[in-house]
């Protein structure tokens, strides 16, 4: 009952109607604040990826120098070895191709001045205004938040073509090791 007599009162009304504007404007730059830890998260896993390559280029170095033997065990590994260098490198390429696309410019989509002067707040109360205001924040903040969600999926996925490329790479490392010894 004290709610219905609050939400009769226009005053109470625009008070409330200010508040979810504000906490709109908040989510709002939220998004943005959001969408930037995401870069930032690809770019330093770019940059992993920069000393991930340091580490697969040296495992390239004993392929010259391996010879098949005619030992089933030693030239089983020596093509399982030389199969695993293609497929890290392979993994790869496939990272940085990954996560260049996720840095790539984003499609969000901004209250910029031309959207509002389309709602014509110059021609309606404060209220309306404030209304209106709101109809386009919600508008963007839904749309944005797909995107964002979309990107935030492909960044994790992108983890995992890394994590894969690394335990090749020591798979790589393995069976240098092992042919060596052998």
């Amino acid at each position: 009952m004290l709610h219905a007599n609050y939400s009769s009162d226009p005053h109470y009304r625009h008070h409330g109607t200010s508040q979810e504007l504000e906490s709109l404007r908040i989510e709002y730059q939220n998004l943005f604040d959001r969408s930037n830890k995401l870069d930032n998260k690809a770019y330093i896993t770019v940059t992993f990826c920069g000393f991930m390559f340091v580490f697969i280029t040296s495992l390239f170095g004993s392929i010259p120098l391996i010879q098949l033997e005619g030992l089933l065990v030693h030239d089983a590994l020596t093509i399982l070895y030389i199969s695993s260098c293609i497929a890290v490198s392979v993994t790869y390429v496939w990272n940085l191709i990954w996560f260049m696309q996720l840095l790539a410019p984003e499609g969000i989509i901004r209250l910029d001045p031309d959207k509002i002067a389309k709602a014509d707040l110059d021609h309606c109360s404060a209220h309306q205004a404030e209304c209106r205001l709101i109809e386009l924040y919600r508008g963007i903040i839904n749309e944005d938040l797909v995107t964002l969600h979309t990107r935030c999926d492909k960044f994790v996925k992108g983890l995992r073509y890394v994590l894969l490329t690394l335990i090749l790479s020591f798979v790589c490392y393995g069976l240098q090791i092992l042919l060596k010894v052998l």
